[in-house]
C-alpha cells in the first residue's frame, strides 16, 4: 500500500506531520522504486531533509 512516507528515511510527510510543505513528491511506481532498492519504497514522497542530502551527493553541474 502507498502510503505519505518519505521513501528514503520512512518518516510521515502526510498533513500535520510538520514536513507535509516541503516533501516532494517520487512520481516512480513502488516496483521501480524496489529496484531501485529505496529503503520505504511504498512512500510516494521524499522530505526535504533526505531530498536535500540526496542532492549534496551529486556532483555540481555547470553548463
Amino acid at each position: 500500500m502507498e502510503q505519505e512516507i518519505c521513501n528514503e528515511c520512512g518518516c510521515d510527510v502526510s498533513l500535520g506531520s510538520g514536513l507535509y510543505v516541503n516533501r516532494v513528491t517520487d512520481f516512480n511506481e513502488v516496483e521501480d522504486r524496489i529496484a531501485m532498492d529505496k529503503p520505504y519504497p511504498e512512500g510516494n514522497f521524499i522530505c526535504s531533509e533526505c531530498d536535500n542530502n540526496i542532492n549534496q551527493l551529486l556532483p555540481n553541474v555547470r553548463n
